[in-house]
């Protein structure tokens, strides 16, 4: 990993019955981020088997690239979309987050656990 980088893991658990619904619309948040964010390097979804579990894991190359994405989720129609059919959520920043990405999830009220980077690799 990059010392740039941000990794994220944003895990939301799916309101009964919502599951099919949340998966066509995490195809199109895949599609949208990909043609869209040329720096966001990874961008996953993961539905738990039991259906009841949202994953995104997603890395950003840096702090810049990080917030764009944020400012396109927040204004964007998915979050509303996503957040209509789930209920709570975890919200972690992996890496050196800025302090303005931290100011700008506080403004938003986004409540995130942070974690900075020790030491790594990616191969």
């Amino acid at each position: 990993m990059s010392q740039a980088q941000i990794n994220v893991f944003y895990e939301l658990e799916i309101i009964d019955g919502k599951a099919d619904e949340v998966r066509e619309i995490a195809k199109q948040m895949v599609s949208f981020n990909h043609e869209g964010e040329p720096e966001t390097l990874v961008y996953n979804v993961y539905i738990s088997a039991d259906e009841k579990l949202l994953t995104y894991w997603e890395t950003h190359a840096n702090n810049e690239a990080i917030m764009f994405h944020a400012d396109r989720f927040a204004n964007g129609s998915y979050v509303g979309q996503i957040l209509e059919r789930t209920a709570s959520a975890r919200l972690c920043l992996y890496g050196n987050v800025s302090d303005e990405m931290k100011a700008w999830a506080t403004d938003n009220g986004f409540e995130i656990e942070y974690a900075e980077l020790i030491d790594g690799f990616v191969r």
